[in-house]
């Protein structure tokens, strides 16, 4: 085991899990903001806001994905 490892290994934890929670938290938020705003445009309470929230879940898991992938199979 090389010395130092483990500090690699825990700022590659930290970043990963920095990049999954803003990922997630910022498509969700996003999605809710921009659904409230176009429900007040249009005024259709609460259903852009309903739509916004999933296609913000829908985009935080794609960028979950995103950021997963180059960590994972490299253990081999």
């Amino acid at each position: 085991m090389a010395k130092g490892n483990g500090k690699r290994n825990l700022w590659r934890s930290s970043v990963l899990v920095s990049a999954i929670l803003s990922s997630l938290v910022g498509s969700i938020v996003g999605g809710v903001l921009l659904g409230y705003w176009l429900d007040e445009q249009f005024d259709t309470t609460p259903i852009f806001v309903l739509i916004g929230l999933l296609m913000g879940v829908i985009a935080g898991f794609y960028g979950v994905v995103r950021a997963v992938k180059p960590f994972l199979g490299d253990d081999d």
